[in-house]
């Protein structure tokens, strides 16, 4: 069995709890969009999603509504508890009805 050759003096980068939970909050969010899509039962934004469309460049290419969700917290100094599973909240805005 060959090994591993190392190119640069790099040690492995580890994930924090915190980068973790974001990654697995930002993927189910993922998911939650892409299912309200294909329910059809959304009727706001670019495709259908929610108030962060407006920030959406690229519906096609992987995680767009993580990315346009992003580019919304960023612009608007909004900041995500990735331990609050409500994605209705995230998905209008973060504006109450």
């Amino acid at each position: 069995m060959s090994e591993q050759i190392t190119l640069f003096d790099v040690s492995p980068r580890n994930a924090t709890p915190e980068q973790k939970q974001k990654r697995n909050w930002e993927n189910a969010f993922q998911r939650w969009c892409d299912k309200q899509h294909e329910d059809g039962t959304t009727s706001l934004g670019k495709c259908g999603y929610g108030f962060m469309c407006d920030w959406c460049d690229a519906e096609g290419v992987g995680r767009p509504c993580v990315r346009a969700l992003n580019a919304m917290c960023r612009e608007l100094n909004i900041v995500i508890d990735y331990s609050n599973r409500d994605f209705y909240l995230a998905w209008a805005g973060f504006h109450k009805d």
